[in-house]
């Protein structure tokens, strides 16, 4: 869960989004890029954990994750990488329709 000041830094962001830029105070662009630009910064990190969560729910395949997000499977394996737990198969390709059992 996100932390109270990150949710609100994510909404002002959204609200600064949805305007036209040519309406936004100079105060206002400041903090749109601003903001934009720690969150391209951080876009790999944050990414990357969405996707080791997606990928362990044991329910998509790397090729399914890149046809549904539009990331190319190498690209959402290696940000997800440093988040799999040791105990995820990460270089068998394709599920089976199987979960792994514990041990094996």
């Amino acid at each position: 869960m996100a932390d109270p000041d990150e949710s609100e830094r994510a909404a002002e962001l959204a609200r600064l989004i949805a305007r036209d830029v040519a309406t936004l105070t100079d105060d206002e662009l400041v903090e749109l890029i601003r903001t934009w630009g720690e969150l391209r910064r951080s876009a790999p990190d944050r990414i990357g954990r969405a996707v080791a969560v997606l990928y362990q729910r044991d329910k998509l395949s790397w090729p399914e994750i890149s046809r549904l997000t539009g990331i190319a499977a190498m690209t959402a394996h290696g940000w997800a990488q440093p988040y799999l737990t040791a105990d995820h198969e990460t270089e068998r390709g394709p599920r089976k329709g199987r979960r792994r059992e514990p041990g094996t």
